[in-house]
């Protein structure tokens, strides 16, 4: 009696499990392009529709950015947005472009990151929607490497300020750049969730950029951005010698069995060493 109720129960659940499954959605994966055109379509009517407090920027007042609706007396920030084509590579191996939107609050005084340097940022993510996923009052450094590409990008506009050490040990940063990125799903999450962040969401930041480092992640000697192998302006993927591991965190690019630190001047003249003149130096030639 005892084994024939514990079937019972068992098939019940079986069952019950069915049915619940029966009503769970198929999660459908959506194509880049189309998504792309679609996300386009979002954030130019945001553009259109929305302006910011742009006269609060003129000169070096340290405004913070508020995004509001459009009137007839403002600029919108569609007439206001720079714009850059960047292409994302999907699953089938195709190069689908993607338009950043981007406005300049203010420039900032000193250099731009590269989009793998370290950069120390105040910043504010929201949805469309004006829901805030993230909010950092007070800057954090961030790994740009590590971020999503729009961001990344993003930053990349922007000039870093000016410092200075007070009494009490603090620093007090100005001049420093601040800037708007209007952000399409394909180069934020796409299909992937995060905090706050539903899939296929464009994004908006809003950012500070105090300072930044120059970054070599591998500490080979050759700064991480520049370990851009193929030339497209990104050293994301750029692998040598095929081990899977990017030549930006890779110490042996070529393979070879020497340290890329060890290969790179090896004679101390300050010039990187191409020993049978191939063109192609010897940290990147297992050759040699």
């Amino acid at each position: 009696m005892k084994k024939n109720l514990f079937f019972i129960i068992i098939i019940s659940l079986l069952v019950s499990q069915c049915k619940k499954d029966d009503n769970i959605d198929t999660f459908v994966l959506r194509d880049y392009a189309e998504q792309s055109l679609l996300d386009q379509e979002i954030l130019e009517n945001f553009l259109k529709t929305h302006t910011y407090n742009y006269d609060d920027f003129i000169g070096e007042n340290d405004a913070e950015i508020k995004i509001k609706e459009l009137n007839a007396n403002s600029k919108s920030l569609f007439d206001m947005a720079n714009v850059e084509e960047l292409d994302v590579i999907n699953s089938d191996g195709q190069s689908i472009s993607h338009k950043l939107y981007y406005i300049i609050a203010r420039e900032g005084v000193k250099a731009s990151p590269s989009i793998v340097d370290s950069v120390y940022v105040a910043y504010e993510g929201k949805l469309i929607d004006g829901t805030s996923f993230d909010k950092r009052k007070f800057p954090i450094w961030l790994d740009l490497a590590n971020t999503i590409k729009g961001f990344s990008e993003g930053i990349s506009k922007l000039n870093s300020g000016l410092f200075s050490q007070n009494s009490n040990g603090t620093i007090t940063y100005n001049s420093f750049g601040v800037g708007l990125f209007f952000i399409p799903s394909g180069l934020g999450y796409f299909e992937n969730t995060s905090p706050g962040i539903p899939e296929y969401s464009p994004l908006i930041f809003t950012v500070k950029l105090m300072t930044y480092t120059e970054t070599d992640h591998d500490n080979d000697g050759i700064l991480s951005i520049l370990e851009d192998i193929d030339g497209d302006g990104s050293p994301i993927q750029d692998d040598t010698d095929g081990d899977r591991i990017w030549n930006m965190y890779d110490s042996d690019d070529d393979g070879d069995g020497i340290l890329t630190i060890n290969e790179l001047d090896k004679n101390n003249d300050s010039v990187i060493d191409d020993t049978d003149n191939d063109g192609i130096p010897d940290y990147l030639d297992p050759d040699n």
